[in-house]
């Protein structure tokens, strides 16, 4: 009796041991979980937004695709990063991105048309080229006025015309890129 009750202290010990760490593995692993990270989504996870501290808020606006002609082959997608704080007065930065049969090295503007804003831009960086079969990403950026971008978020119906030596392309919200233009100017535009 003696020797079988020394063998279940002696197994029972490491056990309970084994079965306590496993379970406070378990609760941290749960925890870490339900941490929030430093990017708060909001919009239907269209846009990530990350306090600046002094300089308030920086917000990512998240792709927004627009067709051309209604091509599954040529589309636009187009991204915004900005910060706010108390006023509207900051820079935009606005990155496309084009996919075509047509590799671009170098872009002469790009036009924003809304039914009460036209912004444009001529001042465009390549940022890197790629290509995929037969289509081609182009990636550009550039920058305009946080007012302009806001005044061009009133309204859902885009129209973005790409100028390259003569030749335009002209691109409109895809309906999920319509839907969330919407989205964006009511939750996010609308608090500013």
């Amino acid at each position: 009796m003696f020797i079988f009750s020394h063998m279940i202290r002696k197994n029972f010990v490491p056990l309970l041991i084994k079965t306590l760490f496993i379970q406070l593995v378990a609760i941290s692993a749960v925890s870490c979980l339900s941490v929030r990270p430093a990017g708060v989504k909001g919009g239907k996870s269209l846009y990530e937004a990350f306090f600046t501290g002094d300089e308030g808020v920086q917000y990512f606006i998240k792709p927004l695709g627009f067709t051309q002609n209604n091509s599954s082959k040529e589309k636009l997608y187009i991204d915004f990063t900005f910060r706010y704080k108390d006023s509207i007065k900051d820079s935009v930065t606005v990155n496309f991105s084009l996919a075509n049969e047509i590799l671009f090295k170098s872009l002469d503007s790009i036009i924003f048309f809304n039914r009460e804003e036209r912004l444009s831009s001529t001042k465009l960086k390549l940022l890197f080229n790629e290509g995929k079969k037969e289509i081609y990403t182009s990636r550009f950026t550039t920058k305009l006025s946080l007012k302009e971008v806001y005044s061009l978020f009133n309204n859902s119906i885009w129209k973005i015309t790409v100028i390259n030596e003569n030749q335009q392309f002209i691109y409109i919200p895809d309906k999920k890129g319509k839907k969330s233009i919407e989205i964006l100017k009511r939750e996010l535009f609308s608090i500013m």
